[in-house]
């Protein structure tokens, strides 16, 4: 699917699952926003993503891939998958990937990148990046159940990654949040499904993820 001229379908994709909740006003010193935040140990479970049962019907051997020259990275997609690029817009969405057969105005499992560049002279960390995006989460969604949490690699730089569980209009979706730190940039990845979908399209995901590639950004 070529670029679009709106936004619309992107961002309706934001609001079913609180995307609002970013890490904008990322401090250093482990905070967000001002705040300490800390990992609720009895609602996470820490360990690899699983995605062993995922059964990849879209076809990983046949790939696409995604330029995008003016921000400098690329991505590998399954073929039968779509994507739209949005105009640009505040909340940093870049690109984002449909599974086969969603309805672009109504949405359900798709794969959203976001870059959000980091504030100068700071220094962040992926720690304390990973920090103010779960707090943000859970000032957003005040109930927020992580179901796993884990350290990745994305294309050989250190990640990190959770999923939780959302329900929306009475739907329950799985949500996979996962992000790198590229020099100056964050790369956030955010893969929504519903429950009993998460799965079949779940290592597709994480390969699409995996395929990153950062090089430099036109002037």
């Amino acid at each position: 699917m070529s670029k679009i001229g709106t936004i619309s379908a992107l961002l309706l994709m934001m609001l079913i699952f609180f995307e609002s909740a970013s890490s904008n006003d990322i401090t250093p010193c482990g905070t967000a926003s001002g705040t300490e935040t800390t990992i609720d140990e009895s609602s996470a479970r820490v360990g690899p993503l699983d995605t062993s049962g995922a059964l990849r019907l879209s076809g990983m051997n046949e790939m696409q891939l995604y330029e995008n020259d003016l921000l400098g990275f690329a991505m590998s997609y399954p073929k039968g998958w779509s994507f739209m690029e949005p105009d640009e817009n505040d909340q940093g969405i870049v690109v984002g990937f449909l599974a086969p057969g969603e309805d672009v105005n109504n949405p359900s499992i798709y794969l959203l990148v976001q870059i959000e560049t980091l504030p100068s002279g700071q220094n962040i960390t992926l720690e304390q990046y990973s920090q103010a995006v779960q707090g943000n989460l859970k000032a957003a969604i005040p109930d927020l159940e992580i179901l796993t949490e884990s350290s990745i690699s994305v294309s050989g730089h250190p990640g990190h990654a959770i999923v939780y569980s959302l329900v929306s209009e009475g739907a329950t979706f799985r949500v996979l949040k996962a992000w790198t730190l590229r020099g100056d940039d964050a790369y956030v990845f955010t893969y929504n499904a519903p429950y009993d979908s998460y799965d079949e399209f779940a290592g597709d995901v994480r390969k699409m993820i995996n395929s990153l590639n950062v090089a430099k950004k036109m002037a």
